[in-house]
Protein backbone atom coordinates (compact mmCIF):
# COMPACT_ATOMS: atom_id res chain seq x y z
CA UNK A 1 0.00 0.00 0.00
CA UNK A 2 1.64 3.35 -1.06
CA UNK A 3 -0.20 6.58 -0.50
CA UNK A 4 1.16 8.09 -3.36
CA UNK A 5 -0.45 5.93 -5.85
CA UNK A 6 -3.41 5.76 -4.44
CA UNK A 7 -3.61 9.61 -4.64
CA UNK A 8 -2.58 9.30 -8.31
CA UNK A 9 -5.56 7.21 -8.72
CA UNK A 10 -7.83 9.31 -6.86
CA UNK A 11 -7.07 12.08 -9.66
CA UNK A 12 -7.21 9.56 -12.43
CA UNK A 13 -10.97 8.93 -11.46
CA UNK A 14 -11.94 12.56 -11.10
CA UNK A 15 -12.71 12.00 -7.20
CA UNK A 16 -12.52 14.35 -4.54
CA UNK A 17 -9.08 14.28 -2.45
CA UNK A 18 -10.89 12.82 0.68
CA UNK A 19 -10.83 10.01 -1.12
CA UNK A 20 -7.28 9.12 -0.41
CA UNK A 21 -6.94 9.65 3.08
CA UNK A 22 -9.95 6.91 3.47
CA UNK A 23 -8.57 4.75 1.68
CA UNK A 24 -5.12 5.06 3.95
CA UNK A 25 -7.18 4.98 6.87
CA UNK A 26 -8.80 2.02 5.83
CA UNK A 27 -5.34 0.25 5.56
CA UNK A 28 -3.47 1.71 8.05
CA UNK A 29 -6.34 1.75 11.01
CA UNK A 30 -8.33 -0.98 9.99
CA UNK A 31 -6.14 -3.57 8.54
CA UNK A 32 -7.73 -3.36 4.68
CA UNK A 33 -6.52 -6.26 2.56
CA UNK A 34 -7.76 -4.75 -0.40
CA UNK A 35 -9.39 -2.20 -2.11
CA UNK A 36 -12.48 -4.22 -1.71
CA UNK A 37 -12.28 -3.82 1.92
CA UNK A 38 -12.54 0.23 1.57
CA UNK A 39 -16.01 0.39 2.71
CA UNK A 40 -16.71 3.71 2.53
CA UNK A 41 -15.68 4.06 -0.91
CA UNK A 42 -17.81 3.79 -3.51
CA UNK A 43 -18.26 0.06 -4.51
CA UNK A 44 -17.68 1.30 -8.35
CA UNK A 45 -14.28 3.24 -7.38
CA UNK A 46 -13.78 -0.26 -4.88
CA UNK A 47 -13.80 -2.52 -8.17
CA UNK A 48 -11.70 -0.26 -10.58
CA UNK A 49 -9.40 0.57 -7.83
CA UNK A 50 -8.62 -3.00 -7.42
CA UNK A 51 -8.47 -4.02 -11.50
CA UNK A 52 -5.83 -0.75 -11.82
CA UNK A 53 -3.80 -0.63 -9.00
CA UNK A 54 -1.78 -3.39 -6.62
CA UNK A 55 -3.19 -3.08 -3.05
CA UNK A 56 -0.02 -5.42 -1.74
CA UNK A 57 3.41 -5.58 -2.66
CA UNK A 58 3.79 -9.27 -1.63
CA UNK A 59 1.46 -11.87 -3.58
CA UNK A 60 2.32 -15.18 -1.02
CA UNK A 61 2.78 -16.07 2.81
CA UNK A 62 3.79 -17.91 5.22
CA UNK A 63 3.72 -17.92 8.73
CA UNK A 64 5.20 -19.52 11.63
CA UNK A 65 4.19 -19.20 15.33
CA UNK A 66 6.52 -20.30 18.56
CA UNK A 67 5.67 -23.10 20.56
CA UNK A 68 5.13 -20.35 23.63
CA UNK A 69 3.12 -18.01 21.20
CA UNK A 70 5.06 -15.13 21.92
CA UNK A 71 6.92 -14.92 18.53
CA UNK A 72 5.46 -14.91 14.76
CA UNK A 73 7.33 -15.22 11.87
CA UNK A 74 5.89 -14.17 7.99
CA UNK A 75 8.18 -15.32 4.67
CA UNK A 76 6.53 -12.90 2.21
CA UNK A 77 7.25 -13.31 -1.65
CA UNK A 78 7.22 -10.04 -2.72
CA UNK A 79 6.00 -9.24 -6.39
CA UNK A 80 9.21 -10.03 -8.67
CA UNK A 81 9.78 -13.50 -6.76
CA UNK A 82 12.08 -12.23 -4.14
CA UNK A 83 11.39 -13.60 -0.23
CA UNK A 84 11.69 -11.31 2.77
CA UNK A 85 10.86 -12.20 6.57
CA UNK A 86 9.42 -10.39 9.45
CA UNK A 87 8.46 -11.03 12.56
CA UNK A 88 6.18 -10.13 15.26
CA UNK A 89 7.01 -10.62 19.13
CA UNK A 90 5.58 -10.03 22.43
CA UNK A 91 7.99 -9.66 25.44
CA UNK A 92 5.83 -9.55 27.67
CA UNK A 93 1.86 -9.65 27.91
CA UNK A 94 -0.18 -7.38 25.96
CA UNK A 95 3.36 -5.70 24.37
CA UNK A 96 3.99 -6.36 20.47
CA UNK A 97 6.54 -5.02 18.78
CA UNK A 98 7.57 -5.81 14.68
CA UNK A 99 10.99 -6.68 13.47
CA UNK A 100 11.38 -5.60 10.14
CA UNK A 101 13.43 -5.92 6.72
CA UNK A 102 15.15 -3.48 4.51
CA UNK A 103 16.60 -5.68 2.39
CA UNK A 104 16.64 -8.83 0.45
CA UNK A 105 19.80 -10.18 1.95
CA UNK A 106 22.58 -8.19 3.41
CA UNK A 107 26.21 -6.99 1.71
CA UNK A 108 27.46 -6.53 5.32
CA UNK A 109 28.58 -10.63 5.46
CA UNK A 110 28.48 -10.65 9.58
CA UNK A 111 30.08 -14.22 10.29
CA UNK A 112 27.58 -15.12 12.73
CA UNK A 113 24.22 -13.62 10.58
CA UNK A 114 22.32 -15.82 8.57
CA UNK A 115 21.03 -13.00 6.41
CA UNK A 116 24.55 -11.85 5.59
CA UNK A 117 25.37 -15.30 3.91
CA UNK A 118 22.29 -14.84 1.34
CA UNK A 119 24.52 -11.31 0.09
CA UNK A 120 22.56 -8.40 -1.01
CA UNK A 121 19.84 -9.22 -3.94
CA UNK A 122 18.11 -6.02 -3.84
CA UNK A 123 17.35 -2.81 -1.09
CA UNK A 124 13.26 -2.99 -0.88
CA UNK A 125 11.35 -0.20 -1.67
CA UNK A 126 9.41 2.35 1.00
CA UNK A 127 6.18 -0.09 0.14
CA UNK A 128 7.65 -2.91 0.34
CA UNK A 129 9.15 -1.86 3.80
CA UNK A 130 5.78 -0.67 5.37
CA UNK A 131 3.88 -3.23 3.72
CA UNK A 132 5.50 -5.44 6.56
CA UNK A 133 4.20 -3.19 9.44
CA UNK A 134 0.73 -3.34 7.70
CA UNK A 135 0.73 -7.18 7.03
CA UNK A 136 0.87 -7.67 10.97
CA UNK A 137 -1.52 -5.51 10.94
CA UNK A 138 -4.27 -7.37 8.56
CA UNK A 139 -3.10 -10.61 10.40
CA UNK A 140 -4.11 -9.18 13.97
CA UNK A 141 -7.70 -8.56 12.35
CA UNK A 142 -8.08 -11.96 11.95
CA UNK A 143 -6.37 -13.43 15.10
CA UNK A 144 -6.83 -10.44 17.90
CA UNK A 145 -3.90 -10.75 19.65
CA UNK A 146 -2.78 -7.13 20.45
CA UNK A 147 -5.16 -3.99 20.65
CA UNK A 148 -2.35 -1.85 19.55
CA UNK A 149 1.61 -2.14 17.96
CA UNK A 150 4.16 -1.01 20.90
CA UNK A 151 7.22 -0.17 18.98
CA UNK A 152 8.90 -0.96 15.34
CA UNK A 153 12.53 -2.14 14.72
CA UNK A 154 13.99 -1.95 11.86
CA UNK A 155 16.02 -5.33 12.46
CA UNK A 156 15.20 -7.47 9.95
CA UNK A 157 17.12 -8.64 7.05
CA UNK A 158 19.40 -6.01 5.66
CA UNK A 159 21.68 -2.67 6.35
CA UNK A 160 18.66 0.21 6.94
CA UNK A 161 21.19 2.57 6.82
CA UNK A 162 22.61 1.05 3.33
CA UNK A 163 19.01 1.94 2.14
CA UNK A 164 18.79 5.56 3.24
CA UNK A 165 16.16 6.91 0.92
CA UNK A 166 13.58 4.18 1.22
CA UNK A 167 14.11 3.62 5.39
CA UNK A 168 13.60 7.54 5.20
CA UNK A 169 10.33 7.43 2.90
CA UNK A 170 8.97 4.27 5.08
CA UNK A 171 9.68 6.16 8.05
CA UNK A 172 7.86 9.51 7.03
CA UNK A 173 4.79 7.35 6.12
CA UNK A 174 5.45 5.55 9.74
CA UNK A 175 4.91 8.57 11.51
CA UNK A 176 2.56 10.46 9.38
CA UNK A 177 -0.80 10.98 11.26
CA UNK A 178 -3.32 10.52 8.42
CA UNK A 179 -1.18 7.27 8.08
CA UNK A 180 0.23 4.62 10.35
CA UNK A 181 0.42 7.68 13.18
CA UNK A 182 3.53 5.66 15.28
CA UNK A 183 4.93 7.62 17.74
CA UNK A 184 8.98 8.13 16.70
CA UNK A 185 10.22 7.15 20.15
CA UNK A 186 8.73 3.66 19.22
CA UNK A 187 10.67 3.10 16.37
CA UNK A 188 14.45 1.94 15.97
CA UNK A 189 16.86 1.70 13.50
CA UNK A 190 19.94 -0.41 13.76
CA UNK A 191 23.40 -0.29 11.69
CA UNK A 192 26.11 -2.49 12.01
CA UNK A 193 28.33 1.27 11.96
CA UNK A 194 27.50 2.79 8.44
CA UNK A 195 29.21 5.96 9.89
CA UNK A 196 27.99 8.10 7.19
CA UNK A 197 24.61 7.02 7.55
CA UNK A 198 24.93 7.67 11.51
CA UNK A 199 25.53 11.40 10.64
CA UNK A 200 22.79 11.91 8.38
CA UNK A 201 20.45 10.35 10.94
CA UNK A 202 21.56 12.52 13.64
CA UNK A 203 21.00 15.59 11.50
CA UNK A 204 17.74 14.60 10.30
CA UNK A 205 15.97 12.07 12.70
CA UNK A 206 17.11 12.93 16.12
CA UNK A 207 14.00 11.41 17.25
CA UNK A 208 14.07 7.92 15.62
CA UNK A 209 16.01 5.85 18.25
CA UNK A 210 19.59 5.00 16.75
CA UNK A 211 20.72 0.89 18.18
CA UNK A 212 24.39 0.26 16.64
CA UNK A 213 25.43 -3.50 15.99
CA UNK A 214 29.44 -3.64 17.88
CA UNK A 215 29.74 -7.03 18.86
CA UNK A 216 33.22 -6.77 19.58
CA UNK A 217 35.15 -3.63 20.77
CA UNK A 218 38.78 -4.89 19.88
CA UNK A 219 39.18 -3.40 16.43
CA UNK A 220 40.82 -7.14 14.84
CA UNK A 221 38.75 -9.02 16.04
CA UNK A 222 35.39 -6.65 15.24
CA UNK A 223 37.00 -6.92 11.77
CA UNK A 224 36.82 -10.81 11.78
CA UNK A 225 33.06 -10.58 12.87
CA UNK A 226 32.43 -7.83 10.67
CA UNK A 227 33.83 -6.81 7.83
CA UNK A 228 32.53 -3.17 7.79
CA UNK A 229 34.75 -2.57 10.69
CA UNK A 230 37.42 -2.42 7.57
CA UNK A 231 36.20 0.63 6.13
CA UNK A 232 34.24 2.38 9.62
CA UNK A 233 36.75 1.56 12.39
CA UNK A 234 35.74 1.64 16.19
CA UNK A 235 37.98 4.66 16.42
CA UNK A 236 35.72 5.85 14.00
CA UNK A 237 32.15 4.61 15.23
CA UNK A 238 33.19 6.63 18.36
CA UNK A 239 33.52 9.81 16.47
CA UNK A 240 30.21 9.19 14.60
CA UNK A 241 28.29 8.22 18.36
CA UNK A 242 30.37 11.41 19.73
CA UNK A 243 29.22 13.80 16.84
CA UNK A 244 25.33 11.93 17.19
CA UNK A 245 25.09 13.51 20.88
CA UNK A 246 25.63 17.03 18.92
CA UNK A 247 22.36 16.61 17.17
CA UNK A 248 20.26 14.23 19.42
CA UNK A 249 20.29 13.65 23.28
CA UNK A 250 18.34 10.41 23.32
CA UNK A 251 19.89 7.51 24.15
CA UNK A 252 21.92 5.03 21.57
CA UNK A 253 21.23 1.09 22.32
CA UNK A 254 25.20 -0.66 21.91
CA UNK A 255 23.45 -4.24 20.11
CA UNK A 256 26.32 -6.91 21.29
CA UNK A 257 25.42 -10.75 20.31
CA UNK A 258 27.25 -13.05 22.93
CA UNK A 259 29.35 -15.71 21.16
CA UNK A 260 31.13 -18.59 23.36
CA UNK A 261 34.83 -17.61 23.63
CA UNK A 262 34.85 -15.26 20.41
CA UNK A 263 33.48 -11.73 22.74
CA UNK A 264 32.16 -12.78 25.62
CA UNK A 265 35.69 -12.97 28.45
CA UNK A 266 36.79 -10.38 30.62
CA UNK A 267 39.39 -9.06 28.36
CA UNK A 268 36.06 -8.28 26.14
CA UNK A 269 33.99 -6.57 28.79
CA UNK A 270 37.03 -4.49 29.37
CA UNK A 271 37.24 -3.26 25.96
CA UNK A 272 33.59 -2.50 26.01
CA UNK A 273 33.63 -0.63 28.61
CA UNK A 274 36.59 1.33 27.62
CA UNK A 275 34.84 1.70 24.26
CA UNK A 276 31.65 3.44 25.84
CA UNK A 277 33.70 5.55 28.18
CA UNK A 278 35.39 7.26 25.54
CA UNK A 279 32.74 8.67 24.48
CA UNK A 280 31.07 12.30 25.55
CA UNK A 281 28.11 11.32 27.75
CA UNK A 282 28.41 7.70 27.92
CA UNK A 283 25.10 7.46 30.26
CA UNK A 284 23.34 7.74 26.87
CA UNK A 285 24.62 4.58 25.68
CA UNK A 286 22.54 1.50 26.51
CA UNK A 287 24.01 -2.19 25.88
CA UNK A 288 21.68 -4.98 24.85
CA UNK A 289 23.20 -8.49 25.27
CA UNK A 290 21.68 -10.81 23.38
CA UNK A 291 23.57 -15.02 23.91
CA UNK A 292 23.86 -16.16 20.26
CA UNK A 293 21.07 -17.71 18.49
CA UNK A 294 22.69 -20.31 16.27
CA UNK A 295 22.44 -20.47 12.67
CA UNK A 296 24.62 -22.86 10.34
CA UNK A 297 27.87 -20.15 10.69
CA UNK A 298 29.79 -22.42 13.35
CA UNK A 299 29.51 -20.17 16.21
CA UNK A 300 28.02 -20.80 19.37
CA UNK A 301 26.51 -18.54 22.25
CA UNK A 302 27.64 -17.98 25.46
CA UNK A 303 26.46 -20.08 28.58
CA UNK A 304 23.74 -18.27 30.40
CA UNK A 305 26.44 -17.84 33.26
CA UNK A 306 28.98 -16.69 30.95
CA UNK A 307 26.62 -13.87 30.04
CA UNK A 308 26.10 -12.92 33.71
CA UNK A 309 29.31 -12.50 34.67
CA UNK A 310 29.86 -10.23 31.51
CA UNK A 311 26.75 -8.30 32.69
CA UNK A 312 27.76 -7.82 36.04
CA UNK A 313 31.44 -6.13 34.66
CA UNK A 314 29.63 -3.85 32.87
CA UNK A 315 27.07 -2.55 35.88
CA UNK A 316 30.31 -2.71 38.18
CA UNK A 317 31.69 0.04 35.52
CA UNK A 318 28.30 1.54 35.82
CA UNK A 319 27.40 0.92 31.99
CA UNK A 320 23.34 0.89 31.71
CA UNK A 321 23.01 -3.00 30.39
CA UNK A 322 19.99 -5.48 29.66
CA UNK A 323 20.20 -9.02 28.98
CA UNK A 324 17.66 -9.14 26.06
CA UNK A 325 15.33 -12.07 26.02
CA UNK A 326 15.49 -14.78 23.10
CA UNK A 327 12.18 -15.24 21.21
CA UNK A 328 11.55 -17.27 18.13
CA UNK A 329 14.80 -19.35 18.16
CA UNK A 330 12.74 -22.36 17.29
CA UNK A 331 11.12 -21.27 14.05
CA UNK A 332 14.61 -19.59 13.02
CA UNK A 333 12.52 -16.01 13.68
CA UNK A 334 15.37 -14.47 16.29
CA UNK A 335 17.93 -11.93 15.96
CA UNK A 336 20.35 -13.45 13.29
CA UNK A 337 18.35 -16.18 12.09
CA UNK A 338 16.27 -14.47 9.45
CA UNK A 339 17.19 -16.04 5.51
CA UNK A 340 14.02 -15.75 3.77
CA UNK A 341 13.47 -18.90 3.16
CA UNK A 342 9.94 -21.39 3.58
CA UNK A 343 10.78 -24.04 5.74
Amino acid sequence: MWPKKIQQFILTQNQPKFRTNQAIAAFCKFGAKSFADVRVWPNALRETADKTITAMSFVKTQIFQSRDRSTYKATLQLIDGSMIETVLMSPKPGVYSVCISSQVGCAMNCAFCATGKMGLQRSLTAEEIIDQVLFWIQYNQEHHLFDRLHNIVYMGMGEPLANLTAVEESLRILIDSQAFNFSTRHISVSTSGLVLGIAHFAKHWPQINLAVSLHNAIEDERTELMPINKTYSLVKLQKALQNYFHYANRKVFIEYILLKDRNDTTRHAKALIDFIQKIDKPQLLHVNLIIYNETQAGFAGSSKETATVFMQKLKQAHISVTMRKNMGRDISGACGQLAGKNR
